[in-house]
């Protein structure tokens, strides 16, 4: 498996935002709700991610789906100041961090459903699955990452990213389809990626901090 320099950022946005409490709307009636979804598929509209995107965040040929949103709202709003690739900068001036809360919710209720989030996985199949599609060649067998493909162990995005990439990435990875690889067997080496932990942060590495 080869992931694109822009799914790399996108786990390296997760790994960042990880220590970073996600912004998230406070509780609110139905009808408050309702509103902060409605203005967020107006703010959706109005900056043109529909054109990208699609009038409900599942994605054209143009840009990948993100409807229900694969990170945490702080880091979407790090990724949406800052992208890579050919999306524009959003500024505040364009879009507060409000506004992008708003239409945060409205992926999240625009998200269809998927049978992904019942499945259960298996880590050890995982790991078995993990050798024999290959993805250790690019990947290192634990995920770690390697000149030729991206830091994917442990998962720093939700199993729907990761089922939703795999099967419309961009780059140089090809997609694999149902037919290929099942969306059990994906979600069994997502829980075999899933068993490690993470990345301890530099400063706790004496060797770098000499």
């Amino acid at each position: 498996m080869r992931y694109s320099s822009l799914i790399a950022i996108v786990y390296a946005l997760m790994l960042s935002a990880r220590g970073i409490e996600a912004q998230a709307p406070a509780a609110k009636s139905g009808d408050a709700f309702a509103a902060t979804i409605a203005n967020g598929k107006r703010v959706f509209e109005a900056t043109g991610c529909v054109a990208c995107h699609g009038a409900q965040g599942q994605g054209t040929t143009l840009a990948p789906q993100i409807a229900p949103p694969p990170m945490q709202l702080a880091a979407v709003v790090a990724y949406v100041r800052q992208p890579t690739g050919k999306m524009p900068p959003v500024p505040a001036a364009t879009a507060s961090d409000q506004q992008l809360a708003d239409v945060y919710a409205f992926l999240q209720s625009a998200a269809p459903a998927s049978t992904g989030e019942s499945l259960k996985g298996n880590a050890e199949n995982g790991k078995r699955l993990f050798v024999a599609y290959g993805c250790y060649e690019c990947h290192g067998r634990q995920g770690a990452g390697a000149s030729t493909g991206a830091r994917i162990g442990p998962p720093a995005i939700s199993l729907m990213a990761v089922l939703r990439y795999v099967r419309t990435p961009t780059g140089q990875m090809p997609p694999y389809t149902a037919k290929v690889v099942s969306d059990q067997d994906l979600t069994d080496i997502y829980t075999y990626l899933k068993s490690f932990p993470p990345p301890q942060p530099a400063a706790n590495i004496p060797l770098l901090n000499q």
